[in-house]
């Protein structure tokens, strides 16, 4: 098997080849992130629709806090993701 330095040099090195492999990784680093930020949704509705009636005020107020936390954890996810789909389309489009 050539390495990528033998690839250069021989010129055989096909650029759809390394557009098709940046595009690809891209595309699964967009979807984990999604999947991330989707598990983080579920996390934090999980803890919203749980019994809280019989909790005290403090344990309420601390559900609440973890549920803010897990929806600020999915935004993150959420701007990765796009960060990831401008990344193939960059990659698509320079390459």
């Amino acid at each position: 098997m050539k390495s990528f330095k033998e690839h250069i040099e021989a010129k055989q090195l096909d650029e759809r080849i390394i557009r098709k492999g940046a595009v690809t990784a891209y595309a699964s680093s967009g979807k984990r992130h999604g999947d991330d930020a989707v598990k983080r949704y579920q996390t934090a509705k999980r803890l919203l629709t749980t019994n809280i009636v019989s909790k005290s005020t403090e344990e309420k107020v601390d559900i609440i806090i973890a549920a803010l936390v897990q929806i600020s954890d999915g935004l993150i996810s959420n701007r990765k993701q796009i960060g990831s789909v401008s990344a193939q389309i960059t990659a698509v489009s320079l390459l």
